[in-house]
């Protein structure tokens, strides 16, 4: 296939790359594998792309690369990993939102979600108070969608989020919607402190 060959290539076209990512199959990922490590983030970021379409995915190759120098890559592994979110370290993800590299603080915003109400309210939460103003606004968005949905106001009438959460975390829950209170305002904030005195406790 014209495609193979111009990712063997000793000089891989990322032309060549994007086409065998369209086209090709997971018997093509050890080609892609191999680009991990080259040195062109387009080059790297290619190949990532081209391992999830291919659904040939390996979690400990994306892992290494979660904290690339190219914003792109970075990028790239934060849509291969999302599907397998739930694999990953929560130690890492948390490291990642509180990095001081925009893009992590977006990977790892993007990797936690899903993984109950109680991170997804502790990771907004967070957001709320970043220095990167398009991030701050999706915290806010989310940790008001949720205290909504927590209240039980929006028109979809959704089953109330259930909040289960240790006592250490509810008190991190609580110290981190009192640092939001600012940019929440008033209601969600009172909705989120609610949400949080009412959560069911686990061991």
């Amino acid at each position: 296939m014209h495609y193979r060959a111009g990712v063997d290539a000793d000089e891989p076209v990322v032309g060549a790359i994007a086409g065998l990512a369209e086209t090709g199959s997971v018997a093509d990922a050890p080609l892609l594998l191999r680009l991990l490590g080259h040195e062109k983030p387009e080059v790297r970021a290619q190949a990532v792309r081209g391992l999830r379409l291919l659904d040939a995915v390996v979690v400990g190759e994306l892992v290494a690369l979660v904290r690339d120098p190219s914003p792109a890559v970075v990028r790239e592994v934060a849509l291969a990993l999302r599907p397998v979110a739930g694999a990953l370290p929560p130690a890492l993800l948390w490291e990642l939102l509180r990095d001081g590299r925009v893009e992590l603080r977006r990977a790892g915003y993007k990797l936690l979600r899903g993984r109950g109400a109680g991170v997804e309210l502790q990771a907004a939460l967070i957001l709320v108070a970043d220095m990167d103003k398009r991030l701050a606004e999706r915290g806010k968005a989310d940790a008001t969608r949720l205290a909504r949905d927590a209240a039980g106001t929006t028109w979809r009438r959704a089953l109330r989020p259930e909040l289960r959460v240790t006592e250490a975390e509810r008190i991190e829950l609580l110290a981190l919607a009192a640092r939001a209170a600012a940019m929440l305002g008033d209601e969600t904030s009172r909705q989120i402190a609610r949400w949080i005195a009412d959560s069911d406790p686990v061991d």
